[in-house]
């Protein structure tokens, strides 16, 4: 089950407050895939929301909602209220073709009842990425007017989100990673929140691990092939037999240069048999090098 799913069915257990019960199901209805005199519906590849909204409208409103299947490869949920005579009684109770906005705010009687509107849209039209993969969640909203009110609603409540424009109308996207966690608190998914929070550290951990694993990795070898240059003087030195010419400290930096290809200065420095500093023993393999140059030339 995708994380979405999850939070969708943590979302249709929620105890709704009697105050909350139109705004939730006016979340829905707004945000469903159809909302006026000719069709009142919803598809969902959820059963468990389908069932929910069928559930919710059918006792609030006394109405018959039926739910079928569909699709092909991805089972689908339509769940659908068939009677004309209903579908008015549900839009004349929001004003529906009167009021001047896309949402009916009367509805909104406490924050609380802001909160299942909300879910009601996300049920509806929502989608949350698994963390593990990435974070966003998107709306997918036909309306550009109405996207706008509902970017405004979502602002009022400290919900920063952005619309983009889609194929098949526009998406309110959702990208960072606390406004994620704002949004799924204030729907009421508070255990998924934390879950949320909880996979996102642990994301933002393994990525910074691999991020310093990548650096050590490049670090290594840019350590290795300046080493090489430095071996590659030593045994050209060495090959000419004037090595043993070489004052003492430059025979032990060499001696070490060659034994430990892969260490940094610090490191070669730390066991040289004297105290020296990795300046001062990159300024003795810096003479190795003035002295093969000059065997070379």
């Amino acid at each position: 089950m995708s994380f979405s799913a999850e939070i969708k069915n943590e979302l249709t257990e929620i105890k709704t407050k009697d105050c909350c019960k139109a705004a939730l199901i006016y979340g829905f209805a707004l945000f469903g895939r159809s909302f006026n005199s000719k069709r009142i519906c919803l598809q969902t590849d959820n059963e468990k929301t389908a069932k929910f909204y069928a559930r919710l409208i059918g006792n609030f409103y006394g109405v018959d909602v039926n739910i079928k299947t569909g699709g092909g490869k991805r089972l689908t949920y339509i769940a659908e209220v068939s009677s004309e005579f209903d579908r008015l009684k549900i839009l004349a109770s929001v004003d529906f073709g009167i009021y001047d906005g896309n949402i009916y705010k009367d509805y909104f009687y406490r924050d609380c009842c802001v909160s299942s509107f909300v879910r009601g849209a996300f049920l509806a039209c929502g989608h949350l990425t698994d963390p593990d993969k990435g974070y966003r969640v998107d709306f997918y909203i036909k309306s550009e007017s109405l996207a706008k009110e509902f970017v405004s609603l979502l602002s009022e409540h400290l919900i920063q989100s952005h619309i983009s424009k889609c194929s098949n109308g526009y998406r309110i996207y959702i990208k960072r990673n606390e406004m994620i966690v704002n949004l799924l608190a204030f729907m009421g998914a508070g255990s998924l929140s934390l879950q949320f929070i909880e996979t996102s550290v642990i994301k933002s951990v393994k990525n910074k691990i691999n991020r310093r694993g990548n650096c050590d990795t490049a670090n290594i070898n840019k350590t290795v092939m300046a080493s090489e240059k430095y071996r590659k003087a030593i045994k050209h030195i060495m090959k000419k037999q004037m090595f043993d010419t070489l004052p003492e400290e430059l025979k032990s930096a060499a001696q070490l240069r060659l034994a430990h290809p892969e260490l940094s200065l610090k490191e070669l420095s730390a066991l040289s048999p004297e105290a020296i500093s990795p300046s001062g023993f990159n300024h003795r393999l810096k003479k190795i090098m003035e002295i093969y140059e000059g065997i070379k030339n």
